[in-house]
C-alpha cells in the first residue's frame, strides 16, 4: 500500500515510541523510571515535572516491561499496533487533505489538544498516553477541510468518521482516553476548516 512520506514518518514515531518507552522503564531517576515522566500522569503534570509529556505521550507508551511504578503493561503495544495500522490506513485520505507541513502541525496540535482535555477533566491518577488524540484530529479534521473546500457535507466522510470515532471511543473494548479523542476531535474540525478555507481561496485565485 502507497504511503505518503509524511504518513510513513508517523507510523515509525509511534513505533519507536514503543521502543523507548521500553529503554525509558530501564532508567531511574531519583528511584522513578524516566518513562513515568514522558507518559502523561496528570499528577506529575501539575507538579510541573511532568509538563513534556503532554506533548511526548503522544509517542511513548508504556510496555510489558515491569517496573516498581508502572507496572508493565500491553496496553501500550495494543496502543501503537492499532495507531500504527490506523495511519497507514487513512493515509490515503489524509494525504490529499494536508501539505506536509498541516499533517504534522494538525497532529501534533490535536493531539497537545486532547492531552490538555484529559488534563483538566481526569483525576490526578490517571495516567495517559498515545496518538490517538492526534491521529482523530487529523481525520476530523479532513471531514470539515472537505466541508470548506466544497461547501457541503460529504455525507459517506461523515457517516464513516462518526462510527469510527464512537467505535474506537466506546464500543471496541480497549481502554481509551475519552477526553483525549475529544480534545483532538474538537480542534481537528476548527484546524481542517481553516486548512479547507484557505484551500479553496487559494484556489479562487487562480
Amino acid at each position: 500500500m502507497n504511503i505518503s512520506k509524511p504518513g510513513r514518518n508517523l507510523v515509525f514515531a509511534i513505533l519507536a515510541g514503543l521502543v523507548i518507552g521500553a529503554i525509558t522503564s530501564l532508567i531511574y531517576i531519583d528511584g522513578l523510571p524516566l518513562v513515568i515522566f514522558l507518559v502523561q500522569l496528570n499528577a506529575f503534570v501539575f507538579t510541573g515535572y511532568g509538563i513534556p509529556s503532554l506533548a511526548t505521550s503522544m509517542i511513548v507508551v508504556l510496555t510489558p516491561i515491569s517496573t516498581s511504578v508502572t507496572a508493565g503493561t500491553w496496553d501500550g503495544v495494543v496502543d501503537v499496533a492499532f495507531n500504527a495500522f490506523a495511519v497507514w490506513v487513512i493515509d490515503g485520505l489524509l494525504r490529499n487533505v494536508y501539505t506536509s507541513r498541516q499533517y504534522y502541525l494538525v497532529f501534533f496540535i490535536t493531539g497537545l489538544a486532547g492531552n490538555l482535555l484529559s488534563l483538566v477533566a481526569e483525576p490526578s491518577n490517571v495516567l495517559s498516553m498515545g496518538a490517538s488524540g492526534g491521529i482523530f484530529g487529523l481525520i476530523a479534521g479532513a471531514v470539515t477541510a472537505d466541508y470548506a473546500i466544497n461547501r457541503r457535507w460529504n455525507v459517506s466522510l461523515v457517516a464513516w468518521f462518526l462510527f469510527i470515532f464512537f467505535f474506537s471511543t466506546f464500543l471496541s473494548g480497549i481502554s481509551v482516553d475519552i477526553f483525549a479523542h475529544l480534545g483532538g476531535v474538537l480542534v481537528g474540525l476548527a484546524s481542517g476548516y481553516f486548512v479547507g478555507r484557505s484551500r479553496r481561496a487559494r484556489s479562487s485565485h487562480y
